[in-house]
């Protein structure tokens, strides 16, 4: 198996009730997540065959609706759930690298939360 194979989702634009204040909850706000999945990739490539791989378009929409589901009132509470339902989801996948970012500082382009989490196998 190569670590290195990976199928990446850049740029996802979600929206999610998210910060430590209600007024900031009260609103949807902008988020944008950059998703990469690690997993081996030969199969997919030799076999043509969805099964083997991330299907990318269910990947992206599990994210942005588990990023509306409800208030979080921190970023890496979003970032955690959004990694355990695409775990849950891609059971082809054994490492997710995800980068959730959220425009709420006026002085920075954005801050956000970089988390990697590993598919366990029961």
């Amino acid at each position: 198996m190569s670590e290195t194979d990976r199928v990446v989702i850049e740029g996802l634009r979600c929206k999610a009730c998210v910060g430590v204040t209600a007024a900031e909850r009260r609103k949807p706000q902008r988020l944008v997540l950059d998703i990469t999945f690690r997993l081996p990739l030969a199969r997919a490539g030799t076999d043509d065959h969805l099964e083997a791989t991330v299907d990318y378009a269910a990947a992206a929409k599990t994210a942005q609706q588990v990023a509306a589901a409800k208030p979080y009132r921190l970023v890496e509470a979003v970032a955690e759930s959004i990694a355990a339902a695409l775990l849950k989801q891609c059971p082809v996948v054994t490492t997710i690298e995800l980068h959730v970012r959220k425009f709420s500082v006026p002085a920075a382009d954005a801050v956000g939360v970089c988390i990697t989490r590993h598919h366990t196998r029961g």
